[in-house]
């Protein structure tokens, strides 16, 4: 074999190695981002949702992303604007559902800014809840009273009722 030859056969061996070997690597590095990429697309695309006041969408696509294995940096954010999000909701669902996003947050971030931002939610979304709990027992209350009001009245009449009747019998027993 020339040394012409042999050089380039050995620079093709030398190469397909290589080749294949960076190909193995860059598919497992590709393979393993994956997930951050993923997240990280959802992440992005939920925030421009938001700016262009695509609530719905934005709110979906953060759920993708706290459903998705953690990130930090992401997932927190992701947690607390979905909470953000969360609280509109209607019905009371809102605050509760708030109010685990962000015990989810505080439990698997606690050192994050995001975090610390959502600390004085947190207690906000106690304080909500707790106000809601007490204005359904205020109603309750107010019908009760309602309905013990009208008891009161029905029985008020009554006694009038049995008055006169008491009245009529003394005034035929008298005749």
């Amino acid at each position: 074999m020339k040394p012409d030859k042999f050089c380039r056969a050995l620079l093709l061996l030398l190469l397909i190695s290589l080749t294949g070997g960076c190909g193995t690597f860059i598919g497992r590095n590709l393979s393993m981002t994956r997930n951050v990429s993923t997240a990280e697309r959802n992440f992005a695309g939920a925030l421009e949702s938001l700016r262009t006041g695509n609530e719905s969408v934005a709110r979906e696509l953060f759920v993708r992303v706290v459903n998705e294995p953690s990130l930090a940096g992401v997932t927190d954010e992701a947690l607390f604007r979905l909470a953000l999000l969360s609280l509109g909701d209607e019905g009371g669902k809102g605050e509760k559902r708030a109010a685990e996003l962000i015990d989810r947050l505080l439990g698997e971030f606690p050192g994050s800014i995001w975090s610390r931002q959502a600390a004085p939610l947190a207690e906000y979304v106690q304080e909500a809840v707790a106000l809601r709990a007490r204005t359904r027992e205020l109603k309750a209350l107010r019908n009760q009273n309602l309905s013990l009001s009208r008891d009161n009245k029905e029985l008020r009449q009554s006694i009038e009722r049995i008055k006169n009747l008491d009245l009529e019998l003394e005034q035929k027993i008298r005749r």
